[in-house]
């Protein structure tokens, strides 16, 4: 018989111990044995001294009682691991390499090969689901850690995989995901917005909008705020739109959208903009007749960096690019060279943060494209009125 046997943690969910035979002895899944093994599996090389193991799990008894408790614990892992898969001395305690098969382990190895239907498969709740030690603070104190972490691990692995399936052109599959990662993680406003896209594609674009309700209707009560930008975003593109599809191909790797057009990029610092920008295009693309947004540049002081208006500029292009897909390309072009020169119109500061935007778009910062008329100025004064005024002789 080999001195080293292999112990399999069965931790994303509720707890197990099984060994290489396929069997779980019934002494190895008690309480602080399970919790003394999946502890020392999850700290740095596996060594923990036994001061700290006594404090941890039995500092609720009597030195001497509590000293006894730790060795028969140890007794009974070496039995199923054997004596070299568990070592200690007088001061400390070790799981030596290949003593104890993590799930958690499994799953940071499929993430980084990008292994997302394996390590979904591994997800069957949070981690160390319904366990706890009676009388235990600190151990309970590390357990509340480990949970959040491997909850953003598991709802990380559950959304990649549902994009994986959406690819697929497996909107049920992807839709099952998305409710498995906000049930795991009722905080995800990621969860929720792909529970959301699922919904929508899946016909259910009444579903989402419950969906983005109750969550809405929960943060407010229970924090005072509101849903992200994003997922209000969504939320307005679900009550406009009435057709959903995956792009053309599958999921294209990208997410689904409304229209089967590829995912947006957000407007950087200008949240509120966007929800504006989106409702509006919308808008337009139903009433079959183009429209541009223009933001304008700042009046005041310019932002921090990292929600500087300028980093918004390439974003802004690509959706100029979007409508013009839909229809009307010249008053559309005549709109690009409004767009510039609303940029380039405003103080030295501001014009050079334009030109900058521009280079990075890869677009030049006077389109070729002439002036814009007063119906093509007259929808972007609509949608965002704290805009630049428009030049002279715009309606």
């Amino acid at each position: 018989m080999p001195r080293q046997r292999m112990i399999v943690c069965r931790t994303l969910g509720p707890v197990q111990a099984i060994l290489q035979d396929g069997s779980a002895p019934a002494d190895l899944q008690w309480a602080k044995n399970l919790a003394l093994l999946v502890y020392l599996a999850r700290s740095p090389e596996g060594t923990r001294t036994r001061e700290h193991l006594i404090g941890l799990l039995w500092g609720d008894k009597p030195e001497s009682k509590a000293r006894q408790s730790l060795n028969t614990a140890l007794s009974l892992l070496r039995g199923y691991a054997g004596d070299e898969g568990v070592v200690s001395d007088s001061t400390r305690v070790s799981l030596r390499p290949g003593g104890v098969q993590l799930d958690t382990e499994q799953l940071e190895a499929f993430l980084a090969a990008r292994d997302f239907a394996a390590a979904v498969a591994l997800i069957r709740g949070e981690f160390l689901e319904g366990f706890g030690i009676k009388g235990a603070s600190q151990f309970d104190d590390w357990l509340a850690a480990e949970r959040e972490h491997w909850r953003r691990r598991s709802v990380e692995a559950l959304l990649c995989g549902a994009e994986l399936l959406l690819a697929g052109g497996d909107v049920a599959g992807a839709l099952e995901l998305g409710e498995r990662a906000l049930a795991l993680d009722r905080e995800s406003e990621a969860a929720l917005r792909a529970l959301m896209r699922g919904l929508a594609l899946a016909g259910d674009r009444a579903g989402a909008l419950k969906q983005f309700d109750a969550f809405a209707a929960r943060l407010a009560r229970e924090l005072g705020t509101e849903p992200a930008p994003d997922t209000r975003a969504l939320a307005t593109q679900v009550r406009l739109e009435r057709t959903w599809r995956l792009p053309k191909g599958g999921g294209g790797g990208g997410a689904a959208s409304a229209g089967g057009e590829p995912r947006r990029t957000p407007l950087v610092g200008r949240a509120r903009e966007l929800e504006q920008l989106v409702a509006a295009w919308i808008a337009c693309r139903r009433e079959r007749h183009p429209a541009v947004a223009v933001i304008g540049y700042p009046k005041g002081d310019p932002q921090p960096a990292e929600v500087d208006w300028a980093f918004a500029a390439p974003a802004q292009w690509r959706l100029a690019r979007l409508l013009e897909r839909t229809g009307g390309r010249t008053d559309l072009c005549r709109a690009y060279g409004e767009v510039a020169r609303r940029w380039a119109g405003g103080e030295p500061r501001f014009r050079a943060r334009a030109d900058s935007a521009a280079r990075r778009s890869g677009v030049a910062a006077r389109p070729r494209c002439g002036g814009a008329g007063p119906r093509a100025v007259g929808p972007a004064r609509r949608v965002h009125r704290d805009a630049a005024p428009a030049p002279r002789g715009a309606g």
